[in-house]
């Protein structure tokens, strides 16, 4: 079915996300898109550099067309290429600037997988926000439980105010198929990072110190980067007993403490354990996409959705005739697809 598919994009969230589904399901279902009102109703509306970058990642790989790769649009028509054999096997594209390769990497993963043939695709610009190894660890590992043959490769760190960094994507054409995701289980390992560029070893330390006290013996790492600016990420990773995976991060703001900084990962952590869910509530919003194409599925994260993940939903219906819905309890939700 190649009906057009109309979009307003500045409902609900309101922001990138509906560009990045839009996208991934134009591409996927071979409907055409149009996308109105783009980020209508942010501070500096339209496509900023990181979504022409998703546009421009989509064109690509799918060897399709765009109406516009102009910064600020607001208005966006694109088409894929319907015949899949003459998609390319290799897309590269540079964000210009510190934006995330993550969410180009999100917008490009699913069709990937949809290729006839292995696609390798190179993303350049900033590699942690949201970090690589969330990306890599977390929501890479569920899509492997789905079946996906994918691989991503962090070839160069890119962080604020320059970007620069390199990230490396390799699927092989794959079927995606619906997985359950419910109790957690015990924890089978869990590991703090503090990631120091340009500022004291203590500031790091003490962030560490801090997991160290709050949680039950962490594996703790240090990473001192070189880099042409100050930052500081800190990041807590959890393994469940039932092979799901969570990575929360948070990053230095001014006026913010070093134990600040730490204190609202690990309070994100403390959270999730407490409730019992093993899906966070950024996984939420990103499982629900390959879940659908894949027909069903099933997870319980944390009540209520978040706005993103209400968004998502109503993107994915515009394209997909796949029943979504939420079942509350409590501080719980149960998302059953299919």
């Amino acid at each position: 079915m190649n009906t057009p598919v109309s979009i307003d994009g500045s409902q609900g969230e309101g922001g990138g996300q509906i560009l990045r589904t839009s996208l991934a399901l134009s591409i996927v279902t071979g409907r055409p898109l149009h996308l109105r009102r783009i980020r209508a109703n942010r501070k500096r509306p339209g496509l900023q550099r990181q979504h022409l970058a998703c546009v421009e990642a989509a064109v690509r790989l799918s060897d399709g067309t765009a109406s516009t790769l102009e910064l600020d649009a607001q208005d966006l028509v694109f088409a894929p290429g319907t015949d899949r054999a003459a998609w390319p096997a290799t897309v590269a594209v540079d964000i210009g600037n510190a934006g995330s390769t993550s969410l180009v990497v999100q917008t490009v993963l699913l069709p990937a997988l949809a290729a006839v043939h292995p696609v390798r695709a190179t993303i350049t610009g900033g590699t942690h926000d949201p970090p690589f190894e969330y990306l890599d660890r977390v929501f890479l590992a569920h899509l492997r439980a789905m079946g996906a043959d994918v691989r991503l490769i962090h070839e160069h760190l890119g962080l604020p105010p320059d970007g620069g960094g390199c990230v490396v994507l390799e699927t092989r054409p794959s079927t995606l198929r619906p997985i359950e995701i419910g109790e957690p289980g015990g924890i089978r390992a869990h590991r703090a990072t503090a990631l120091v560029a340009r500022l004291p070893r203590a500031v790091g330390d003490r962030q560490l110190t801090l997991a160290s006290a709050r949680l039950d013996g962490p594996a703790l790492e240090l990473r001192e980067v070189e880099w042409t600016g100050s930052h500081n990420m800190f990041m807590v990773e959890v393994e469940f007993a039932s092979g799901a995976r969570e990575v929360i991060s948070a990053q230095l703001r001014d006026g913010w403490t070093p134990e600040e900084v730490a204190g609202e990962a690990l309070d994100e952590l403390a959270l999730l354990l407490g409730s019992k869910v093993a899906v966070g509530q950024h996984l939420a919003d990103q499982l629900l996409l390959p879940m659908a194409i894949a027909g069903g599925g099933r997870f319980r994260t944390l009540a209520p959705l978040s706005r993103h993940a209400t968004t998502n939903i109503e993107t994915i219906r515009a394209f997909l005739d796949v029943p979504i819905r939420v079942e509350v309890a409590g501080p719980v939700a149960d998302v059953i697809i299919g």
